[in-house]
């Protein structure tokens, strides 16, 4: 992925994070989650939710066809701006097959 481009998630939804420190936390805790991308948004509202209870912060969740931008990424970990402005961060494991999942929007 490319800072500063746009990109857009097609079929699935991805949890967002507050900061990257919470979503390594994820990352450690339970990696299950942060290797899996959702396809229901049911499904992810209830992650988002236990997330949020869990780490006494705010995890919410992208639906497919979001418009976002990156502005930085390390390693796994990306910063998302999306289009009503929200700041937040990402999980990306490029090993995973539905990494394809997002994609950069072609102008």
């Amino acid at each position: 992925m490319n800072i500063g481009s746009l990109y857009q998630n097609k079929k699935y939804c991805w949890l967002v994070y507050p900061s990257k420190d919470i979503a390594q936390t994820i990352a450690a805790d339970m990696p299950l989650l942060s290797d899996t991308a959702m396809m229901y948004a049911s499904a992810a509202a209830r992650w988002a939710s236990f997330c949020s209870n869990k780490l006494n912060c705010t995890v919410s969740f992208i639906s497919p066809s979001t418009v976002f931008v990156l502005l930085e990424q390390d390693g796994g970990y990306c910063k998302i701006l999306s289009t009503n402005g929200e700041l937040s961060w990402i999980i990306y494991p490029e090993s995973k097959e539905w990494k394809d999942d997002i994609e950069e929007v072609k102008q």
